[in-house]
């Protein structure tokens, strides 16, 4: 009955010696989930599948959330080849329906009262095909893009990925998690971020993941690395900055254990991680990843470091950088080109499915992951911005990150983001600004801003119009949602600064 790769994964935890080693600490209860208890579980939630009618090829939304039932229901589901749909449970209700809706759904597993509930079927949608024949492919699993656009994809890979994205990552050139690791992520597992870190990389190191439904705040997420002596820290950029502004200010001592922290999920600012390379001594290792992906093709590791870029190219992975008529750019030279991020590798499909049908991913087998980036001389992949982070204003196109770096470096920013709407019909460079409460009347702020921007921005690049928000529009991982900043715009206040 079992998939190959749930008796792969029980077969080297028997052999590694992690059976009776924690898999999942439950940060709420205190509980302690060993991996041969996981294995065990999965087995016996699988029979409860099987016994409420789910069968080999049926879609299953997975609504269980950051819990320690997650693994084993999603093993299970997998050992008798179900399709795994893996969703946010805190969504509201219609945008879950909606997620669901993208596919087949059949049955949904969810957590109440304590307990796994399994919900179904869903008589509009036809059962699958009972059994499983021999030679049939791996079981599929679906993730969802983090939704920066608003359009819900739903990206399927396969059981036998995992041990790719491990390898490639995790594994001994990279990341080198072992069984002895303890690992606390901000990234939850309906993210493909948090999916590998708190999933694939325990499955197949042994190491453990301190699991907490609720995303942690920086105070938060410094406690849970130093109760658990967690090993290593997996973040966002955005996450990070906010972590080195409370260990500045209330001078917080690095935790004992800690050995690094990876950052993903957008452009890391160099200044974000020299600011937490120089308290806490420990190397902060960017990556760059995607759903399609479905995991980083270009990653730092402990050893082998690009300092400054996303990383090298992870085993298995082919990157081009692309100009603006498709053709590729050289690799090295004494000019840094930015061109298009293109992708190729074994784990990527050809399509994905959206609420408007199928959506074609591949050019002759290779993805644009819709980022630009360039080639840095220590032959690592710096990444300037996703297609949607580019403005253009005054007929000049500029990388709308590299502007909010650095406002972000000014004192007093919590947050912002940059946009160029239309003002009295000319595009105009305008930032969002979260500002402390400490800073001050908005103008003479803003006023500041630009002051210190001049040190560090061509004049072109410093915004004209400044607003002041209460928050920018962020997904649950941390990437601004920038097809919301238009509407939050039009809510703050407003000022022009020559």
């Amino acid at each position: 009955m079992f998939s190959d790769t749930s008796i792969l994964a029980a077969r080297l935890a028997e052999e590694g010696g992690w059976t009776d080693t924690a898999a999942v600490i439950d940060e709420k209860t205190g509980e302690v989930h060993r991996h041969g208890e996981i294995h065990a579980r999965a087995r016996e939630i699988a029979e409860e599948f099987l016994d409420h009618g789910i069968v080999s090829g049926d879609h299953v939304g997975l609504l269980v959330g950051d819990r320690p039932e997650w693994m084993p229901a999603f093993l299970a589901a997998h050992a008798i080849g179900a399709v795994p749909l893996v969703v946010n449970p805190d969504l509201a209700a219609h945008v879950q329906s909606r997620m669901l809706g993208i596919l087949p759904t059949r049955f949904i597993i969810s957590y109440r009262d304590g307990t796994l509930h399994i919900e179904g079927p869903n008589s509009r949608t036809p059962p699958a095909p009972r059994g499983r024949g021999e030679g049939q492919a791996p079981s599929r699993y679906y993730l969802y893009s983090s939704g920066t656009t608003g359009t819900p994809k739903a990206v399927a890979h396969t059981s036998a990925d995992l041990n790719f994205f491990h390898e490639a990552v995790a594994g001994k050139n990279g990341l080198d998690v072992q069984a002895a690791d303890t690992i606390v992520s901000i990234s939850q597992y309906y993210f493909t971020y948090g999916f590998n870190n708190q999933f694939v990389y325990p499955l197949f190191s042994g190491a453990s993941v301190v699991l907490n439904r609720q995303r942690r705040n920086e105070e938060e997420f410094v406690e849970s690395l130093r109760r658990y002596g967690a090993t290593l820290a997996f973040s966002v950029p955005s996450a990070l900055a906010k972590l080195a502004d409370h260990i500045e200010s209330s001078a917080v001592e690095r935790p004992a254990a800690l050995r690094a922290i990876v950052s993903a999920g957008e452009p890391l600012p160099d200044a974000v991680a020299e600011r937490l390379e120089d308290r806490w001594q420990v190397p902060v290792l960017n990556q760059i990843g995607s759903t399609e992906v479905g995991n980083a093709f270009c990653a730092n590791g402990v050893r082998r470091r690009a300092a400054g870029t996303a990383g090298f190219v992870c085993p298995g992975y082919a990157v081009q950088l692309r100009s603006d008529s498709g053709r590729p750019l050289p690799a090295a030279g004494p000019e840094q080109k930015v061109g298009a991020v293109w992708v190729t590798g074994p784990t990527i499909p050809s399509h994905a499915v959206t609420v408007n049908g199928t959506q074609e991913l591949l050019v002759d087998g290779w993805l644009e992951t819709k980022d630009f980036g360039y080639w840095a001389d220590n032959g690592g992949l710096v990444v300037v911005g996703r297609t949607d982070d580019f403005v253009h204003a005054g007929g000049i196109s500029m990388s709308a990150v590299e502007i909010e770096s650095a406002i972000r470096g000014c004192a007093g920013v919590e947050d912002c983001a940059v946009l160029a709407p239309l003002v009295d019909d000319v595009s105009t460079l305008s930032a969002l600004v979260v500002m402390n409460p400490s800073t001050g009347e908005p103008e003479g702020s803003f006023a500041a801003l630009r002051e210190q921007l001049r040190r560090d921005l061509d004049p072109f690049r410093i915004p004209k119009q400044w607003t002041l928000v209460s928050e920018i529009p962020r997904t649950s991982s941390g990437k601004i949602m920038r097809h919301k900043l238009s509407s939050v715009s039009g809510n703050g206040n407003h000022g022009m600064v020559r």
